[in-house]
C-alpha cells in the first residue's frame, strides 16, 4: 500500500513545505499590501473573500484569472504590491504555533526538510532568517523571475534538482519509492507536486477554501495531526 493511500509519510525522506499559509501566517501583511496596490493603481478593491484567495498562488494568475485584468495591468499591480510588501509586510508574518517545533523534530530525526514557495526566493530567505528558522532547512526554494522560475511546479522541480532528489525512483527489486511529499494549503501546491508525481498533504490552518475542501487528498486538521502523518 502506498504512502498516499495510507496518508502516512514517515518513510518519505524529503519533506517539502509551502511557506505562506503553511509555515507562517502571512495573510495580514499580504492583504495590506494588496489594498495598497489596488489604491495606488486606481483599481477597485475586490471583496475580502476574493482577496483571501490571492494568498499563495502567483499574483499574476489571480489578477488575470480571477479579475480578468490584462497582463500589463496585472504587472503594474504586482510591482505596486511588491514595493509595499517588501518594505512593510514581509517581516510581519509569524510562524503558526507548533510549526517550528515540528520542523525541528523532523530535522532531528534525520529527515531532509526544504521550502518550496511561490514567494520570491530572496524574500522567503529573508523572512525565515528573521524568524530564526532559516538554518533548519536544507534548502529554501522560491520563484526567481530573472531565472524564469515561476509557478509551484517549477519551484518544486528546482528544489528536487538542487537537493539531488530526481534520481531513479525504483529500488533494485523494482519497488516504487516516494522521494518527497509536499505540504501546502492551496490546490496549486498539489497541482505543482503532481507534475513531479509527488503526493501532497493539504493543511487546514492556511488559506484554502471551497476548492481545497472538495479535492480527495490527505488532509491535516492541525499541526499535531500533520506531525503524526509525517513522523508515524
Amino acid at each position: 500500500m502506498t504512502a498516499l493511500a495510507t496518508g502516512r509519510f514517515a518513510d518519505v525522506p524529503l519533506v517539502l513545505l509551502d511557506l505562506d499559509g503553511t509555515i507562517v501566517d502571512s495573510g495580514p501583511g499580504i492583504l495590506e499590501a494588496l489594498s495598497h496596490a489596488f489604491a495606488r493603481c486606481g483599481e477597485p478593491l475586490p471583496p475580502p473573500a476574493v482577496l483571501r484567495t490571492f494568498i499563495g498562488p502567483p499574483l499574476e494568475d489571480s489578477f488575470c484569472g480571477t479579475l480578468g485584468l490584462g497582463r500589463e495591468r496585472a504587472e503594474q499591480l504586482r510591482i505596486a504590491y511588491s514595493a509595499y510588501y517588501q518594505q512593510h509586510g514581509l517581516l510581519s508574518a509569524v510562524p503558526y504555533p507548533g510549526m517550528p517545533e515540528l520542523i525541528g523534530a523532523l530535522v532531528a530525526e534525520g529527515r531532509t526538510v526544504a521550502v518550496a514557495t511561490n514567494k520570491p526566493e530572496t524574500s522567503a530567505r529573508t523572512l525565515l532568517a528573521h524568524q530564526g528558522l532559516a538554518e533548519a532547512f536544507a534548502l529554501i526554494g522560491g520563484t526567481d523571475r530573472a531565472a524564469g522560475r515561476e509557478g509551484k511546479a517549477a519551484v518544486i522541480g528546482s528544489v528536487l534538482e538542487r537537493l539531488g532528489a530526481t534520481a531513479d525512483r525504483r529500488t533494485p527489486s523494482g519497488i516504487d519509492v516516494v522521494p518527497a511529499v509536499m505540504i501546502g494549503d492551496r490546490l496549486h501546491d498539489a497541482e505543482g507536486a503532481a507534475e513531479h508525481a509527488l503526493p501532497t498533504v493539504l493543511v487546514d490552518w492556511g488559506y484554502g477554501g471551497v476548492v481545497e475542501r472538495a479535492v480527495d487528498l490527505p488532509r491535516a486538521h492541525s499541526v499535531e495531526a500533520l506531525g503524526a502523518m509525517l513522523r508515524g
